[in-house]
């Protein structure tokens, strides 16, 4: 994240505010600050001033990731997967496992599969719903709690997924070069990779607003409120939960999450760059908008809606945030 702390004094700086107090502009980089704001060290020292790490998904953003992140891209991974297996074995590992809304789906229809996530909270929900909807079918999803960036599992796959963003989350370009070499040990000969990209509305600052009924009577608020900067190439949001019992409102929970900004072309030419192949590269839309809605014979059509995402759903209409998927071949 563009937020540093001193290991010492504790003093915050946040490129993206700067810092009034000091006379210091939003949108100054730290380095800049070298020899000013502080008199006892100036600003100076990378041992001393750390940039903040990713927060983990924990709390209630874990407890209401399934309510808001909905079906987005279970049914086309579970279908191209099962394509895919149909030309030969296929084995998955999934990056950003977090509650397993993909995973379980692969493992229900008999792909196995390996999610990694570094989120405790998210793991845990997700092995709870393991045990509900995988009976005797369990042994096809390993969870692994691990840092996707020190990713060494010592096996390949032919398969890897990035979904929801996962990617942009490395925020520069060396970082992003580092994550696809760990994604290159991991994949088998011709391995393929699937990747992710979420795209933030057009405008320099957005905002979005989702409620729905939780548990079932709680009234939960998502309120997700960005900024894009296209001199630094990321944009950044702020993410917060309100929820009401009878009307009464509960304990608050705000997170701030950075990615990057990060075109289908830019991601494609970055993968060309390190020895991928492109396989295809298209944008997520919800199955009611690509095609008629059939009546299936039993009666119950478990993919006839597929909306959903997170931080943010895909909409369709202009402006508005986009999701696109690249496929490319080792």
């Amino acid at each position: 994240m563009s937020v540093y702390s001193c290991t010492v004094c504790k003093f915050r700086y946040d490129e993206w505010l700067g810092d009034t107090k000091n006379g210091v502009p939003p949108g100054v980089p730290f380095p800049h600050l070298a020899g000013s704001v502080c008199t006892t060290c100036g600003m100076e020292g990378e041992e001393r001033h750390q940039p903040l790490v990713e927060t983990k998904y924990a709390g209630l953003e874990a407890t209401y990731y399934d309510q808001f992140a909905g079906k987005a891209g279970i049914a086309f991974y579970r279908d191209w997967l099962l394509q895919e297996n149909e030309k030969g074995p296929v084995s998955v590992l999934e990056l950003g496992v977090g509650t397993g809304r993909i995973a379980i789906e692969l493992a229900r229809n008999d792909l196995p599969t390996c999610g990694v996530d570094w989120s405790p909270d998210m793991l845990e929900l997700a092995e709870k719903k393991m045990r509900r909807m995988l009976k005797k079918k369990e042994e096809l999803l390993e969870l692994i709690e691990q840092d996707i960036h020190q990713l060494e599992l010592g096996r390949r796959f032919s398969h890897v997924l990035v979904p929801e963003g996962l990617f942009q989350q490395a925020t520069c370009r060396d970082e992003q070069r580092k994550l696809l070499g760990r994604i290159n040990e991991h994949l088998a000969e011709d391995g393929v990779v699937a990747i992710d990209l979420l795209l933030p509305p057009l405008q320099e600052k957005w905002s979005f607003l989702q409620r729905k009924y939780v548990f079932p009577d709680r009234m939960v608020y998502q309120r997700v409120e960005g900024e894009t900067s296209l001199s630094r190439q990321q944009f950044r949001y702020t993410l917060t939960y309100e929820t009401f019992l009878e009307q009464l409102e509960q304990p608050r929970y705000r997170v701030d999450r950075e990615l990057a900004f990060l075109m289908p072309g830019e991601l494609q030419l970055l993968l060309e760059s390190e020895g991928f192949h492109i396989l295809n590269s298209f944008e997520n839309v919800p199955r009611s908008q690509q095609k008629a809605v059939e009546q299936p014979a039993d009666g119950y059509d478990m993919d006839r809606w597929q909306y959903g995402g997170y931080p943010f759903a895909e909409i369709a209409a202009a402006g508005t945030a986009r999701r696109w998927t690249l496929i490319a071949k080792k």
